[in-house]
């Protein structure tokens, strides 16, 4: 985005004072260019490894959840997973040919035996007629019952915009075993990451607005039906396409790592529970332009799933406990992924989207396999120590 035709100089763009947003107007959303040494330190390793260097994470399995062969949907994107009561959900966006397609719907399967095998597909979020579609969101737990909440957008720009960008939730019931409406319960957000509650007993996550330009939605307490999206400030720099942002809380502070341009890792931090941001930073950590996923294990280590290159390889960071910042680099898969086997818009050969959660001792990760399949890879939490 840029100033021009408005009137203002590039250099000047919006001003943050004390670099963060008071409130949350569009017009916080940018600002001035921080000076060229304004790197945020994200990784505190050694040199950073080339990829062909990174050694490959140790013990990790690797399994599919479900294949576009199955059925007539041919595109699969942003895959989510979630146990619950000894069975693993998974679930992610599904449209006939294309991405971000007319009929996307958003379905999943489920695994009694730690997802080695898989239930039949079941829908979730059905779609549309219409030029509205479901699409991929995430999975949570809350007052005992499986939540998802995804996202519904109309049509625009093919691939670019995101009109009437709200998000739906959906909850299990527990008697009937149906996934049933709770009705729209953000505005604006494209919401990327389990939900983690904050020490103020929020919730947040991370996402992208209807113009691909980096938000968070915040709960209202444990009301779930209520979220409040609030814009993070960028760099112009950053060259936001799909900033699609990932966040973790700690205390009062929250870090979010955002998509963006040049070659690295994008961060934003917040120290009032998510209220306001500080504008974007370059990072020191190289990340492709895709969807990032941050979390922390149960040992205390920060860990980033991504793209540290391009879509070729997907990655796992890790930092030490308490830390927050990464010091060690695994690969989980690297090469080419098989070529999709349906053209369509937005596919390539590509491992992308990774979303994780852990549970027993694992690291599960799910992904995107060439926009057709929904790949998972078993990582055992211990081979992620760091010495």
């Amino acid at each position: 985005m840029s100033s021009k035709g408005r009137g203002l100089p590039d250099a000047v763009l919006f001003i943050l004072i004390a670099g963060s947003v008071v409130g949350n107007s569009p017009a916080a959303w940018l600002t001035a260019s921080p000076p060229p040494n304004d790197v945020f330190p994200l990784w505190s390793g050694s040199a950073f490894p080339k990829v062909e260097q990174m050694p490959f994470a140790a013990g990790v399995e690797h399994r599919i959840v479900h294949s576009g062969t199955s059925d007539r949907y041919k595109f699969l994107h942003g895959a989510a997973i979630l146990e619950h009561g000894g069975i693993f959900y998974a679930n992610w966006a599904n449209s006939p040919i294309h991405e971000n397609g007319p009929h996307e719907t958003l379905r999943g399967r489920r695994s009694c035996d730690g997802g080695r095998t898989w239930s039949a597909v079941e829908v979730i979020g059905p779609g549309f007629e219409g030029p509205e579609r479901h699409s991929h969101g995430v999975l949570f737990v809350h007052g005992g019952r499986v939540w998802t909440i995804c996202t519904r957008f109309g049509t625009g720009a093919p691939g670019r915009h995101f009109p009437g960008l709200k998000a739906e939730a959906f909850v299990l019931n527990v008697r009937t075993d149906r996934w049933e409406s709770r009705g729209i319960v953000m505005d604006n957000c494209w919401p990327y990451d389990q939900p983690a509650r904050m020490g103020n007993g929020d919730w947040i996550t991370g996402g992208q607005d209807k113009d691909g330009l980096p938000v968070v939605a915040i709960s209202h307490g444990d009301d779930l039906t209520r979220w409040e999206t609030r814009h993070i400030p960028f760099d112009p720099r950053m060259k936001p396409v799909y900033a699609e942002t990932t966040v973790w809380p700690d205390g009062r502070r929250v870090l979010a790592v955002i998509r963006g341009g040049g070659g690295v890792a994008w961060v934003s931090t917040s120290t009032d529970f998510g209220r306001t941001w500080t504008r974007t930073r370059p990072s020191n950590l190289p990340m492709a332009r895709a969807k990032a996923y941050l979390g922390k294990l149960s040992t205390g280590q920060l860990y980033l799933l991504f793209n540290p290159k391009d879509r070729d390889t997907l990655a796992i960071a890790v930092g030490r406990p308490g830390k927050q910042s990464f010091c060690r680099v695994w690969r989980i898969r690297h090469g080419k992924s098989g070529p999709p086997r349906v053209p369509g818009r937005g596919k390539s050969k590509q491992w992308s989207y990774p979303y994780g959660y852990e549970h027993a001792g694992k690291l599960y990760v799910v992904y995107s396999v060439g926009k057709e399949d929904c790949g998972m890879s078993v990582l055992p939490i211990g081979s992620l120590a760091v010495d």
